[in-house]
């Protein structure tokens, strides 16, 4: 790859589906391998200020271990997440 997108925020358990978390993100960053990095946490706030709301989509995990996590998003996303033990602090 030629960089990494990061983004984050909170999650809350949708309160009519089981396995749907309803998404809010409030920062994101875009780093290249070069060493440019790009704050994107601007366009989150103006979004939520345009619709009145954090809330952005959702996430519904389809299958979850140990060290995998797939899920779908609102928009048709495939999401395929491992966990790097090493990047958490606890």
């Amino acid at each position: 790859g030629i960089g990494r997108v990061t983004v984050g925020g909170s999650f809350r358990q949708s309160s009519t589906v089981p396995l749907r978390a309803i998404a809010a993100v409030d920062f994101g960053k875009i780093e290249t391998k070069l060493g440019v990095a790009l704050d994107i946490s601007g366009l989150f706030a103006i979004r939520a200020l345009l619709k009145g709301s954090k809330e952005s989509g959702w996430l519904e995990t389809t299958y979850i271990s140990e060290n995998l996590r797939i899920g779908r998003g609102n928009k048709g996303s495939l999401f395929v997440l491992t966990r790097d033990r090493d990047a958490v602090t606890p």
